[in-house]
């Protein structure tokens, strides 16, 4: 499952979401104001990590993945 992590009113993420609705593939959305403190804390890391640096964060068995390497 893949967890996409937004910002209200964001284009992006609202590309990303047709993409994957496209595609056919299962997500759940959440803005990331929804999420719990040590979430966003861990989300932010990752993406910092890969140099993912603007939303939507994408989340494929809890690593940050780009839209390329979604299937």
């Amino acid at each position: 499952m893949i967890l996409l992590i937004g910002t209200k009113n964001c284009s992006r993420c609202k590309i990303t979401k047709d993409i994957l609705d496209k595609k056919g593939l299962e997500y759940t959305y959440k803005l990331s104001t929804e999420l719990t403190d040590e979430e966003q804390s861990k989300y932010m890391q990752k993406a910092k990590e890969k140099n993912i640096l603007s939303f939507p964060l994408i989340i494929k068995n809890d690593n940050i993945i780009t839209l390329q390497e979604v299937d």
